[in-house]
């Protein structure tokens, strides 16, 4: 079965030649994650790809994912950071598909000003540049489900993936905190990573399979279906072993048809990308 991740986070370390910004976040975890590492994670787990993004403590850098992507295209793809403020740089995404190994931009919209740089991309031309070239992207905008309303149906050409479930805590069950994106499914533009769900998990009380887990997909392929729903680690914070989710995904969804089970596992996120090269077409 083709297995794909959603989402991990691959960056170098801070040097005078390649400095982290300033005020820059600290780290999911001290030691850099880079991409040998994710690779034989990936190996052992039996995942074939993944989709690499830069994190923002590292800075707005495509680089290293894009020349990992750009390498390796059937194995990874990038998605990247953009200035999405700027008109120039929405003008730029005429060409996107120009960049090797581009699969998606990403908005990371769970803290500091979210309104202005919603106001700020919408003013620019931006989510307009992005439906009409087929820009697909991924959100991160936990709880903002009217966020991710308004933008389905004012740009409803525009592929939008709802990261991480919109979750950010473990303040509840798993299969509660991905039920109000049920109300957003009726929109053919949106789709669902149901990629760092052992992080919102109380795993003091729950152990390998973790049925929290499987609760939850069954609930978001209910609504979305299995073609929208899509596997992810977020590699960088993940609480439990790789291999060990993986297998969540691979052997404990029995309620889903293995046609199904295939859709999460990968060929749903490749087709949703457009990424062929991952199909082997």
């Amino acid at each position: 079965m083709l297995i794909l991740d959603a989402q991990i986070h691959v960056w170098k370390a801070s040097t005078p030649q390649r400095p982290w910004p300033a005020d820059a976040i600290e780290p999911q975890r001290p030691v850099p994650l880079e991409v040998p590492e994710v690779a034989g994670e990936l190996t052992r787990a039996g995942v074939f790809g993944a989709l690499l993004l830069g994190p923002t403590w590292e800075g707005s850098r495509n680089d290293y994912v894009l020349a990992t992507a750009a390498a390796d295209p059937s194995r990874f793809g990038a998605i990247c950071r953009w200035a999405t403020g700027s008109p120039a740089e929405a003008e730029r995404l005429a060409d996107w598909r120009s960049i090797a190994g581009m699969r998606a931009i990403r908005m990371s919209l769970n803290r500091g000003d979210v309104l202005g740089v919603l106001t700020a991309a919408r003013r620019s031309g931006f989510f307009a540049a992005a439906e009409r070239f087929g820009v697909p992207l991924s959100i991160y905008a936990p709880g903002r489900y009217d966020l991710y309303r308004d933008l389905a149906e004012e740009y409803p050409g525009l592929k939008i993936a709802v990261d991480h479930a919109a979750v950010e805590t473990s303040d509840l069950p798993l299969a509660e905190a991905v039920a109000p994106l049920a109300g957003l499914a009726k929109y053919p533009n949106l789709a669902v990573k149901a990629s760092a769900l052992p992080c919102f998990l109380d795993l003091a009380a729950e152990a390998r399979p973790y049925p929290s887990i499987t609760e939850a997909v069954y609930r978001l392929v209910e609504a979305f279906g299995a073609e929208r729903v899509f596997f992810g680690s977020d590699l960088s914070r993940l609480p439990v072993p790789y291999a060990d989710l993986v297998d969540v995904f691979v052997n404990h969804l029995p309620g889903l048809s293995d046609a199904e089970r295939a859709l999460v596992c990968g060929r749903g996120l490749a087709g949703w990308l457009g990424w062929s090269e991952a199909l082997g077409e």
